[in-house]
Order: structure tokens, then C-alpha cells, then sequence
């Protein structure tokens, strides 16, 4: 069994406090508007999503009648409530911690969690002496302009490539495959941007609520990997979240906030230097970023405001085929959605731990490329 112990070196992959003394600008907002107009001008034609408004049924009583048909002995609303009730959005919040944990069998999730438990407090916290609860404003720009530039060279525009194309330099820095002409074409799009008619969006509000909830629903089963949805196995979790219910939370010397807190930034780490590279945290990674902010915070790129707004709608609308096969599952399993939209299910105690763990484990899966829970053969721990 992999521990957090093996094949990481954790002092360099924990947040240092040397970030403390980092000198990173806030990143412009210009580089926000550009990520807008960027989406914008992505191959909106070739969405095959565009075509819902074709495919969803004009009435919603469609819907409610075959949701009847199915399920003659009781009804549903015609419209289904967001997130399909209380007992399948408990689900999804223990999927991720169920494909780490055995939450059906709570002598083996004991033992699971009392060695995660003592191999993360005993090895990682032990090499984090100091993770201070909030980090440094200067941190979290770096993280959010690390975000904001893998979002834009996605899209095909790196901003260190603009900059160095603009002041007539070689294109040292960033992604080397993005399209130069692109980037160009796009800064183009930006300064034509107000004086142009934009589209009305024409997605009824019912039917993208409709929508939007069809598609979580298939989402939603499809992470459980238990579609379609039954009776018997809304009955399973209803045994399994009661049994939790009792299940003790382990005491850990370390405080929930805290360990949570390193989790997301130990992501926002890997983030960084996805984006800015390896020297990142250096002075002269800083220097490099803080001129790519100040190239940028001098453009004139106007706010997309209509434009934004519009692809806000499109950016709301499910892939197609899930709102399909929500309606599928919505009417094939009536009588268990029911069940789980009219159950009420209190959290149970354990949730909060497991969710913590869940994240943790999986930054340092990423950084370890393997699976850290457990102790290893040369873990000596003492309860």
C-alpha cells in the first residue's frame, strides 16, 4: 500500500513560507475579458447542444405524463427539484469518498481511515510546520492569473506569447503550439466587439431550468454508476447513510479548516506552476509574471458586457444527450425518484472527514501519481 510517507518529496510539493514574501500584481482585468470574448468566439456553430431547443419538448406536460405513465401510483412535480432531492445530492457529495473508502463495510472503513489518518498526520503534517490558514493576497493572485492563463492558452492565446509578439521578441515563454494568427484575429474580434448586433438567446426559461436539471440527473446516477435508478437502490443508501450516521468521527490533532486549506493550496501550487513554470515562486519567475500583468493591464479591451451576458445562457445549457437520458431516467424510474426527493436525510457526522480526505488525496495522488492512502511496510505508527 502506497503511504503520503513514499515517492514525494513533501517539503517542495507543501505551500512554503517563502509565499509569504512573494511580490505577484493583481492580474488585469483585461486578461478576464479576453478569456470572455475568447469563449465567445470558440466554435460556438459547431455545438451539437445548440440543437436542444429542437429536441426538448414544447410542453411540459409531455414530461409530467409520461413521469405518470410510468408511475401510476404516486406523481411528481412537473418540473423536478434541482439536484433531484436530498438523498441523491447526499450521494454525490460521498461519491468521490467511495471510490477511496469502503463506506459499506464500517469495520474496513475503521481501519481505512485510522491508517489514512495517522499516516497523513504523522508524515505530511509532520513536514508542514507552519500552513497558514488564509493565504497571502500575493498567492492568490498568482494562483487566479495561473488560472486565468491556462483557461486563455486553452482557447488558443497565451498572454506571455502576445506580449513577446507585440514588443517584437522571440517567443520564448508559454505554450509554443499556440497560433499566432489566432491570438491576432482575436484581439481583432475585441475592438469591433461594440458595434456589434449580438443574437437574441432563444431557450425558453422553463425549458433550460428543465433542462439543466435532467442533465444533473443523469450526472448524478452516472457518478454513482448505479443507473437507472430503483427503489431497491434508493432503499441501499437510505440503509447505508443511517448506518453512517453512528459511525464515530476520529479525532485528529489537526483541525478540518487547516487541512483543507492545504489541500486547495497545494492545487492552487501545481496550478501555479503548470502556468508559470517551475521558477514561479522565484524572484525572477515573479518578475517574468508581474511584466506580463503590466503588458496586458494596458490594452484598451472593452468589457463584454452584452457579449458576456449571452454566452453566460450558452455556457449554461447541458451537453444534449444527458437532458435525454435524464428524461429517459426520469421515466423509467419514477417511483425512486420520489422516494429520494420526499426523504429527508441528515448528513451524516463522518461527511465532513471523508470529503477533507477525498480532496487531500486527490492533489496528492496528482503530484504522486499513485493512489497515497495507508501506511507502508516501514510505518510504525502507535494509536
Amino acid at each position: 500500500m502506497v503511504c503520503f510517507c513514499k515517492a514525494l518529496d513533501l517539503p517542495t510539493a507543501l505551500p512554503s513560507a517563502t509565499r509569504d514574501s512573494l511580490r505577484v500584481d493583481a492580474p488585469p482585468p483585461q486578461l478576464a475579458n479576453m478569456l470572455k470574448l475568447m469563449k465567445l468566439n470558440a466554435n460556438l456553430s459547431a455545438r451539437s447542444d445548440l440543437n436542444l431547443a429542437e429536441m426538448l419538448p414544447k410542453d411540459e406536460t409531455w414530461l409530467a405524463a409520461n413521469i405518470v405513465a410510468q408511475a401510476p401510483n404516486g406523481t411528481l412535480p412537473a418540473v423536478l427539484p434541482a439536484g433531484a432531492g436530498p438523498m441523491l445530492n447526499l450521494a454525490m457529495r460521498l461519491a468521490l469518498p467511495a471510490a477511496l473508502f469502503p463506506l459499506d463495510d464500517l469495520e474496513k472503513l475503521k481501519e481505512a481511515l485510522t491508517e489514512a489518518i495517522l499516516s497523513l498526520e504523522e508524515n505530511v503534517m509532520a513536514s508542514a510546520h507552519s500552513v497558514p490558514m488564509m493565504p497571502s493576497p500575493a498567492f492568490r493572485h498568482l494562483a487566479l492569473g495561473a488560472q486565468m492563463t491556462l483557461a486563455l492558452r486553452a482557447q488558443g492565446l497565451c498572454p506571455f506569447e502576445v506580449m513577446e509578439m507585440e514588443l517584437n521578441e522571440a517567443a520564448t515563454l508559454g505554450d509554443a503550439g499556440t497560433s499566432m494568427g489566432r491570438q491576432s484575429a482575436t484581439l481583432q474580434f475585441a475592438t469591433r466587439l461594440p458595434s456589434m448586433r449580438l443574437p437574441a438567446f432563444g431557450l425558453p426559461p422553463a425549458q433550460m431550468k428543465l433542462a439543466l436539471q435532467l442533465a444533473g440527473l443523469a450526472t448524478t446516477t452516472a457518478a454513482l454508476n448505479k443507473p437507472p435508478l430503483t427503489p431497491a437502490f434508493i432503499d441501499q443508501l437510505k440503509r447505508q447513510f443511517a448506518a453512517l450516521q453512528n459511525f464515530p468521527v476520529p479525532r485528529m490533532k489537526t483541525p478540518l479548516p487547516l487541512l483543507m486549506a492545504m489541500a486547495a493550496e497545494m492545487a492552487d501550487l501545481d496550478t501555479i506552476h503548470e502556468a508559470f513554470g517551475e521558477d514561479a515562486l522565484t524572484p525572477s519567475g515573479q518578475s517574468r509574471i508581474n511584466a506580463m500583468f503590466t503588458h496586458w493591464s494596458k490594452k484598451r479591451i472593452p468589457l463584454p458586457l452584452p457579449a458576456a451576458e449571452l454566452q453566460a445562457l450558452f455556457d449554461q445549457i447541458p451537453n444534449v444527450e444527458d437532458v435525454l437520458e435524464g428524461g429517459r431516467i426520469t421515466k423509467q424510474s419514477g417511483p425512486a425518484l420520489m422516494t429520494s426527493m420526499t426523504t429527508a436525510m441528515p448528513t451524516p457526522p463522518i461527511t465532513q472527514v471523508l470529503e477533507m480526505l477525498a480532496a487531500l488525496g486527490s492533489v496528492m495522488t496528482k503530484l504522486m501519481g499513485q493512489t497515497p492512502f495507508g501506511a507502508c511496510a516501514a510505518c510504525d505508527f502507535s494509536l
